[in-house]
C-alpha cells in the first residue's frame, strides 16, 4: 500500500511541494466548541493545486501545545487561553497556521456614572461588552435584569427607566459571565424643571395672581408708596394735651 502510494506520488502525479490553507492565516475562537481544521490544498512546485488532490487520509494533523488546544480527528478542541499551532503534513511537506483561543473572562458595563441619580420616568441607556482580556468580543448575546423593578426597570437593549426613588442592581449576563451596576433613582425633578418652576413663581404677585408684565420690584431702600393725605383722609395728628 505504502509502495503503491509512493509510486503514485513520484511516477503518475506531481510531487507535493507545499500546502496552502483556506482563509486567514490565524484562526481565533472564543468558545470551547471544537472546530474543523482549515481546508488544506496540496500544491506542486509551480504553486498549482495537484489534480487530483491527495486523499484526506494522506494528510496528517497535529496541534501543540495541548494546554491550549488538542486534536480530535480533524477537529481542533480548545482547552485554554493562548496560541496554538495547527500543522498539516504529507510526506516531508508540512505547513501550519496559528490557532488562538481567547475565552471571554469578563463583561464591562458602561453608560452610568455612580452617584448620578436617574430621575423618575427618565431613561438611561447602558451598554455591555464581553471581553477576553483587553480584546472586545462581538456578536455576543446579552440579557438584562433589574433586582428591584419597583425602583428601576431595564429592557432587552439595556435601557433603564426610573420608577420610584431608591436603588436597584442592574445585571448583564452573557453565557457564564455576568456583571452588575447599582443604579440610583432620585425623586427630585431635573434642574431644568426646577428652573422653569422658579421662573413661573416669579411671575406671580403676593396673592398668587399673575403679576403685570411691566411690574417691577421697588428699588432697595425706597419708601413704600401710598395715597397722599387729603381733606377726606387727613393725616393723623397727636391728640391735644389736657389743660
Amino acid at each position: 500500500m505504502v509502495a503503491l502510494l509512493a509510486l503514485t506520488l513520484t511516477g503518475c502525479a506531481p510531487t507535493p511541494a507545499s500546502i496552502k490553507f483556506d482563509g486567514e492565516p490565524t484562526a481565533t475562537v472564543h468558545t470551547l466548541d471544537a472546530v474543523a481544521v482549515k481546508k488544506a490544498t496540496v500544491l506542486d512546485a509551480d504553486g498549482k493545486a495537484l489534480d487530483p488532490q491527495p486523499a484526506a487520509t494522506e494528510l496528517s494533523w497535529s496541534v501543540t501545545p495541548a494546554t491550549v488546544a488538542t486534536l480530535d480527528k480533524t477537529n481542533v478542541k480548545p482547552v485554554g487561553n493562548g496560541d496554538a499551532t495547527v500543522e498539516a503534513k504529507i510526506g516531508d511537506v508540512k505547513a501550519s497556521y496559528k490557532f488562538v483561543v481567547a475565552l471571554p473572562n469578563k463583561i464591562e458595563i458602561a453608560g452610568y456614572t455612580a452617584g448620578t441619580p436617574v430621575a423618575v420616568a427618565a431613561t438611561q441607556a447602558l451598554t455591555a461588552t464581553v471581553m477576553a482580556g483587553a480584546d472586545k468580543i462581538d456578536n455576543q448575546t446579552i440579557t438584562w435584569e433589574s433586582a428591584n423593578t419597583g425602583v428601576a426597570t431595564v429592557d432587552a437593549k439595556g435601557t433603564v427607566t426610573g420608577v420610584s426613588a431608591g436603588s436597584s442592581t442592574i445585571k448583564a449576563t452573557a453565557g457564564a459571565l455576568s456583571a452588575t451596576v447599582d443604579i440610583t433613582v432620585g425623586a427630585a425633578a431635573p434642574a431644568a424643571a426646577v428652573a422653569d418652576a422658579k421662573d413661573a413663581k416669579d411671575t406671580k404677585d403676593a396673592k398668587g395672581k399673575p403679576a403685570p408684565a411691566d411690574a417691577k420690584a421697588p428699588p432697595a431702600g425706597s419708601k413704600p408708596s401710598g395715597p397722599k393725605p387729603t381733606d377726606a383722609h387727613p393725616a393723623a395728628h397727636p391728640a391735644p394735651k389736657a389743660k
